[in-house]
Formats: structure tokens, C-alpha cells, sequence
């Protein structure tokens, strides 16, 4: 690739994130950071944060909405309500500035920490962190941006447990459960993968992390607000839309029930496929797997989660045969996700087929061979 195409692609992906930026500052009514502040500002002042009617009223005043058009539940752990109780003693337009720069330095200190990932193979140290960029900044992932999500969090403890791998096996695991227990919907496979490849360590570090997430929970709010969590949990499962998960297509044709019994074959189909070519993965490899099929088949999932993908490309870069099939899909992502921004329901659901045909083709590329197996430079340097 020649350094002027990397300009442009680099120079694409800026005007991108500042676009999304200034969104960010002067659309202040489609912030969904608003859940999340006055989550904070109700935990300060010593309120329940999870009950979701007065929450609700309070998030929708405070946006000068005089009829709700639906209901703002706070469906995350006390412990990011607790971490943001500064913001929440500030006016919310000065807090949601704050959290856009917070969420920019998320951004770059997960892309580093990638970057930093894959350089440990010398082979084409600069497409591979072009890949990353352009995979972590898609035109989807990046209306996260303006709508104040926590994706870059999620994103940024992905990328530290990916970092640890394979030499301390057990506290990448315990970030990745971190994560896991803030975003669920992203990593629901991920331990059913980690088992499959007998990443024992790895896979009790994710359980103890998450564990270790929601008893803290325990210290910040009484066990009924916790119960509460976990029942707001649940019941956001069958999401009423989706651009990104199989079941969300299943949403808008047969309505939430439709998308359950859909994600459940759907699940099964693809941990078979994991466990098809098993014995070719190794740790990274299985995470990859588990959040690229975790986003094609779960419940509840949106554009600006397909930030993940970004986590997928650094393995992409340590795994012969992979980073053409990412490429590819990242271009086809971008097209999809413009695509989707102008049909109706239930016809804006492209992204998922692209998703799913990158979880195929990573399989695929991945398949059983009389050749040896390759192993990753993660992997071989640092195995025990």
C-alpha cells in the first residue's frame, strides 16, 4: 500500500472522529451519555440510580423533553456510575464535553495499546495499524462518538487483556470479565470459545473478573438495586431494533420473542464453527472469534459496539490470511452502515450480513488443513 493511500485513509478516519465530535457538542438531545450522568449524579446523591421511571423523567427534563418517547433505564454496573460522580455534580453540557474528551482518549489509548499488540510481528508494521484504525473507526462504530456511549471502556480493557496475552493469562482474563460484565452482549461467546481451546486460565480470569465486578456492585448499592440491575439486564435482551445482530432482523419481522429463538440456533451454529477449527486457535484467535460471532448473534447489540472489531483486527494482524478478509469487510461495513442509515425497518439491517460473512470467513480461513497449524507470534514467544 503506498504512503498516499494510508494519508487518505488516515486523513478519512480523522474528519470521521472530528465529525462525530461536533455531533457530539451541538446534538445534545440525541446523547445517550445523559443515562450515564444522571445514573452519577442520582448514586452521589445517595438515590437509586436503577429505578428506571424516576430516572427516566429526571433524564428526559434534563433534555427539555416534555413527552418521553421511551424510557431510559440504567442498565450498567454502579461501579462507571460511581466513576463518573464528578460529571455528575457539573451541568450536564459541560459534563457530556468532559466525557467526549474523556472518550477521544480512551479512543487513542486503546488504538495504542493495539497498535502496540501487533507490532510485536515485524511483518508490515504499517498496514497492520492501518487496519487497526480502520477497523476500530468505522462509519458505524464511530456513532458511538456522538451518542456518549462506553464502548471505548469496553474497547480499551479488550485491548489490555489482549496485551497480556499469552504470558499472564489469567489477569487478561480478569479484564476481559471487567468487560464482559459491562457489555455482556459483546462477549457472550467468548467464554464458550476460551473453553474450547482449553484456555483454562484465561477463561477463570474472565469469570473472576466479572465476579469481582458485580460483588464490588455490592459495596456501592443495597442488593435490591443490584437485583434491579440484573432484572434491567435481562429484560433489554430482546432489543426492539438492531443494525448489527441476526436477531434483530428476527425483531423487526416477528417481534422480541422471534429474536430469542433466533439467536439461540444461531449461537450453537456458530460455537460449532469455533469448535470446527479448534485446534488451529489459540487464545487471541478464540477472542476474536467469540466477539465477532458474539456480535452476530446477540440479543441486544448496536452500530457503535462494532468498535470491538478493532480488538479483532490486532489478532488479524498476528494470523496469516486474516487481514485481507478484515479489510475486506471493513470496506463493506462502511458501505453497509451508509446504507442502513437511510432504509426503514426491517430492511436496515446490512451490517449484520457483513458481520456474519467476516465470522465465515475467519473460520473458513482457519479451517483444517494437512498443513501445520500456524501459531501466532503472541503465542510462540510467550507461551509457558
Amino acid at each position: 500500500m503506498t504512503a498516499r493511500v494510508r494519508i487518505v485513509v488516515y486523513a478519512a478516519l480523522l474528519v470521521l472522529v472530528a465529525e462525530e465530535s461536533w455531533s457530539a457538542m451541538v446534538h445534545l438531545s440525541h446523547s445517550d451519555f445523559i443515562v450515564f450522568w444522571e445514573a452519577a449524579r442520582r448514586l452521589s446523591a445517595h438515590v437509586d440510580p436503577y429505578n428506571a421511571v424516576a430516572a427516566s423523567a429526571a433524564a428526559w427534563h434534563q433534555l427539555g423533553v416534555a413527552h418521553p418517547p421511551y424510557p431510559l433505564p440504567y442498565a450498567y454496573l454502579p461501579e462507571l456510575a460511581w466513576l463518573l460522580a464528578p460529571l455528575g455534580r457539573l451541568p450536564f453540557a459541560t459534563a457530556d464535553a468532559i466525557w467526549l474528551g474523556v472518550s477521544l482518549a480512551g479512543l487513542t489509548a486503546a488504538l495504542g495499546v493495539l497498535v502496540t499488540v501487533v507490532r510485536r510481528q515485524p511483518s508490515r508494521p504499517r498496514e497492520s495499524t492501518l487496519l487497526i484504525c480502520a477497523a476500530t473507526i468505522t462509519l458505524a462504530s464511530a456513532s458511538g462518538i456522538a451518542e456518549g456511549q462506553a464502548d471505548v471502556i469496553v474497547l480499551l480493557l479488550t485491548a489490555l487483556g489482549l496485551a497480556l496475552l499469552p504470558a499472564h493469562r489469567f489477569s487478561a482474563g480478569v479484564l476481559l470479565g471487567v468487560a464482559a460484565a459491562n457489555k455482556p452482549q459483546v462477549f457472550w461467546l467468548v467464554p464458550a470459545a476460551l473453553l474450547m481451546v482449553r484456555e483454562w486460565r484465561t477463561f477463570l480470569g474472565m469469570v473472576a473478573g466479572a465476579l469481582g465486578a458485580c460483588a464490588l456492585g455490592f459495596l456501592l448499592v443495597p442488593p435490591s438495586q443490584m437485583a434491579e440491575w440484573l432484572r434491567q439486564l435481562f429484560q433489554g435482551l430482546p432489543a426492539p431494533s438492531s443494525t448489527v445482530a441476526f436477531p434483530g432482523i428476527a425483531t423487526d419481522l416477528g417481534g422480541p420473542t422471534a429474536a430469542l429463538l433466533t439467536a439461540i440456533p444461531l449461537a450453537v451454529v456458530a460455537l460449532a464453527g469455533v469448535w470446527w477449527v479448534r485446534a488451529r486457535l489459540d487464545a487471541c484467535t478464540a477472542l476474536g472469534l467469540g466477539i465477532v460471532f458474539s456480535l452476530v448473534v446477540a440479543p441486544h447489540d448496536y452500530s457503535h459496539d462494532l468498535l470491538l472489531i478493532g480488538a479483532v483486527a490486532a489478532v488479524a494482524g498476528l494470523i496469516a490470511g486474516w487481514p485481507r478478509i478484515l479489510a475486506l469487510a471493513i470496506i463493506a461495513i462502511d458501505v453497509t452502515a451508509f446504507g442502513d442509515m437511510w432504509l426503514q425497518p426491517p430492511w436496515d439491517h446490512l451490517e449484520a450480513l457483513v458481520v456474519a460473512a467476516l465470522g465465515i470467513g475467519l473460520v473458513w480461513q482457519a479451517r483444517p488443513t494437512l498443513e501445520p497449524a500456524p501459531v501466532s507470534t503472541l503465542e510462540g514467544a510467550g507461551a509457558p
